[in-house]
């Protein structure tokens, strides 16, 4: 982030200031921040409905609950950005970078993430970039890896959208269109996906797999990833250079960064891959034995099948990567040690391990949240089943979100099984923490549900179970029938959310 003077940081503050008064129609003039410098501002609850951001810096901003109704993003950095809650229905966000944004309870209802690029116009007669075909760069709009979890995308435009490793958990995706989209290692559980229009749209196997479609769709709507053909010579004569990268630290060689590459069969045996970035390769069978891929970046790989005995995995990101049959026995995946005492644990977030041998292999330390391990030989590992117990298969969901769902505050659910608390909660139903518990698709269920911290406001409820996810620990249910009781008590929840959110 560039230092801003006071000066400058001044000017944003009356911009932003005429804007307020030029929405309550009392003078004041339209925001215009296209092409400046908001990188880490803090802009939580700004309203700039309608304002003009095209080309805008605005990676690590703070605008959680912000109003960015209408706002022209068109191109716009918001890598890392915190959009918590806010509201972007109808926002303009095509070509925008939203890497690792944070979009959890954001509203982007009808929001056009399509592709679109920024570019000097020499035509134009002035300095101010145009929007064209013509692409600096490619143009995508990218959500790699954003949070958007229980945020409201209906009716959005994501044609050509890079949704890879993004997490949609929960999210409303009604009417959406998703033509072209790339849905490599994308989390869809709880999503509501009706109307949802696939056409040509890339998901890798292993999504398909954990991803339940409410419809058929035809020939051609959904398309696996095509990768680029690398001979093992090819991928090898990289290798060797990344070698010497790492010997050199960077003075000579070049470090190995692929996507989206296909090499079978690869003896890497005991080579040096550390810090290597392979994201979204197709490595089947490939040869890992002692291998030290400490800190590298397999994320989203296929490794069906691969050998990675005694491979050191110290700090290795292998999330959502397939890794079904593989052998991992005595494979080293303790915490990477960084400056200042920091660890860095191996990444095995949704990973699919299915049939694969851990024997021995060093993993207690390591993120193994929602990791599947059908089957897996376990002895010696340090897995403790309880939590990192595969998922089933999603089951048809039975449920149509009409309701926004909340978190806070937390209800507290008494069933015959025990305490749960909610992980969120809307006028329609509950999502419950219950891991370990047996409750069955179709069940009816009578509970009591509290609010958390006020014994005093709660009331029977019965509802059904829509369906569950072991491995989350989590357990969806839908409000049966709603006493007067029942609807006092939502009612009161509502109006201690408002209260909270402020």
């Amino acid at each position: 982030m560039a230092e801003r003077t006071a000066n400058e940081i001044e000017a944003i503050k009356a911009i932003i200031a005429a804007h307020h008064a030029w929405l309550r129609r009392r003078g004041g003039r339209r925001a215009d921040l296209s092409f400046r410098d908001l990188s880490g501002l803090p802009l939580d609850r700004v309203n700039l409905t309608g304002a003009k951001l095209a080309g805008a810096n605005l990676v690590g901003a703070r605008l959680a609950r912000a109003d960015l109704t209408q706002a022209d993003l068109f191109g716009a950095d918001l890598e890392t950005a915190n959009l918590t809650a806010a509201t972007l229905t109808g926002a303009d966000l095509r070509g925008a970078n939203l890497h690792r944004a944070t979009l959890t309870d954001a509203n982007l209802r009808g929001a056009d993430f399509r592709g679109g690029a920024l570019m000097d116009n020499p035509d134009s007669g002035n300095s101010e970039p145009s929007r064209s075909g013509a692409r600096r760069m490619d143009g995508v709009t990218r959500l790699t890896e954003a949070k958007m979890e229980r945020s409201i995308l209906a009716g959005a435009n994501f044609t050509g959208c890079d949704l890879s490793g993004a997490d949609l958990n929960d999210a409303d995706l009604t009417g959406a269109e998703l033509t072209s989209a790339v849905l490599v290692g994308t989390d869809f559980w709880g999503a509501t996906l009706d109307g949802v229009t696939f056409n040509g749209t890339t998901i890798d196997q292993a999504t398909l797999d954990r991803t339940y479609l409410p419809f058929e769709v035809g020939a051609g709507a959904i398309v696996q990833p095509t990768y680029k053909t690398m001979t093992a010579a090819e991928f090898l004569e990289a290798v060797a250079a990344h070698e010497r990268w790492v010997d050199s630290q960077g003075a000579d060689g070049r470090h190995l960064d692929l996507d989206l590459v296909s090499v079978t069969g690869v003896d890497l045996n005991g080579r040096t891959l550390a810090g290597a970035r392979l994201r979204r390769c197709r490595l089947i069978g490939a040869r890992l034995a002692k291998a030290g891929l400490d800190m590298a970046d397999l994320s989203y790989c296929d490794l069906t099948g691969a050998d990675l005995t005694e491979a050191v995995l110290r700090g290795t990101n292998l999330r959502r990567t397939a890794l079904s049959r593989a052998v991992l026995v005595r494979a080293d995946a303790r915490p990477a040690a960084l400056s200042g005492d920091r660890q860095w644990p191996a990444n095995f977030d949704g990973a699919t391990l299915t049939g694969a041998d851990l024997r021995d292999a060093r993993m207690g330390a390591a993120v193994l949240r929602s990791a599947t391990l059908t089957n897996a030989r376990l002895d010696g590992s340090g897995i403790t089943l309880p939590e990192a117990a595969a998922p089933p298969p999603p089951p048809k969901p039975q449920e149509r979100r009409k309701q926004k769902r909340y978190v806070r505050p937390s209800l507290i659910v008494q069933t015959d099984r025990g305490t749960h608390p909610t992980r969120n909660w809307s006028i329609g139903g509950l999502c419950l923490q219950a891991p370990g518990q047996t409750f069955r698709q179709g069940e009816m269920v009578t509970a009591r549900v509290a609010m958390e911290g006020r014994e005093d406001l709660s009331a029977t409820a019965q509802f059904v179970i829509l369906h569950t996810n072991q491995g989350r620990g989590q357990v969806s249910v839908r409000f049966h029938q709603y006493s007067d009781e029942l609807k006092q008590f939502l009612k009161a929840a509502f109006l201690e959310h408002q209260k909270l959110e402020g």
